[in-house]
């Protein structure tokens, strides 16, 4: 299991939140509890990484059906998008994005983040 310290964290996702406009971040495992967070303050982190888990478990079982890896999962709200990858067998990076930013720009600086924490 990987450990990432909150200042380690923050660090790298300061110049990630400068640039995409990311509104906040989170490190879950897969049981739902948060190891890590930059979410807004008015956000219940514990609702917050069950919901994730469950999201992420619940496409995880669907694909299986088509025996293929989930890249990534999007879900738009009203208010802000919801992008979930995988960093490994463990841990899920959920990060709350603005409504109108670039998909395609914001999925190519995430993929360099979760390139840094990899390789951490």
């Amino acid at each position: 299991m990987i450990y990432i310290s909150n200042e380690l964290f923050n660090k790298k996702l300061e110049k990630l939140e400068a640039v995409s406009g990311l509104i906040g971040s989170a490190l879950i495992n897969k049981n739902g509890l948060i190891m890590n967070s930059r979410l807004p303050r008015d956000f219940d982190e514990r609702k917050f990484g069950a919901m994730v888990a469950t999201l992420f478990g619940s496409m995880e079982a669907a694909s299986a059906t088509i025996n293929d890896k989930i890249l990534n999962i999007t879900a738009e709200f009203e208010e802000y998008q919801l992008i979930i990858f995988t960093l490994n067998e463990e841990i899920i990076l959920a990060t709350l994005i603005e409504i109108n930013i670039d998909l395609g720009l914001v999925l190519i600086e995430i993929e360099e983040f979760i390139k840094n924490i990899n390789s951490i």
